[in-house]
């Protein structure tokens, strides 16, 4: 595996973890982490982790099919509406992922969230060299 390839998966799983536990932390009565089964920290990482593996499929398949327009605005939105997408997926199983939304609409804010983070993320990126 490459090296770069897995610092940059290491920040984004970060960051969506830290998003979702402030999610979680704002927003009690539209967020829920944790079930029966996962206490909150392990919730968090893990719903974390399937939305940075989702959101990876997502820029996959952006490089590989023509999207009409491929500039900045289209790709975030259309990164946008593939984060509030993963969100609203990991909370559709939240008996296994231990995430649960109250409403779509809290997805879409939350994919904005982590599609503007990312965004910062990619351009902090951009300037550090990596061994």
């Amino acid at each position: 595996m490459d090296k770069k390839f897995a610092i940059r998966f290491l920040g984004f799983w970060i960051i969506n973890t830290i998003i979702l536990t402030l999610a979680n932390t704002i927003f009690p009565g539209a967020f829920e982490l944790g079930n029966a089964y996962l206490n909150l920290p392990t919730a968090g990482i893990f719903s974390g982790f399937l939305i940075t593996a989702l959101l990876l499929i997502a820029r996959g398949l952006a490089r590989t099919k023509d999207l009409p327009k491929k500039g900045r605005i289209v790709m975030f939105i259309y990164y946008w509406g593939s984060a509030s997408l993963s969100v609203w997926l990991i909370a559709r199983v939240a008996s296994l992922s231990g995430f649960g939304i109250a409403r779509y609409t809290w997805a879409i804010g939350t994919g904005f969230a982590l599609s503007l983070t990312h965004w910062l993320l990619r351009q902090a990126f951009k300037g550090v060299k990596m061994l």
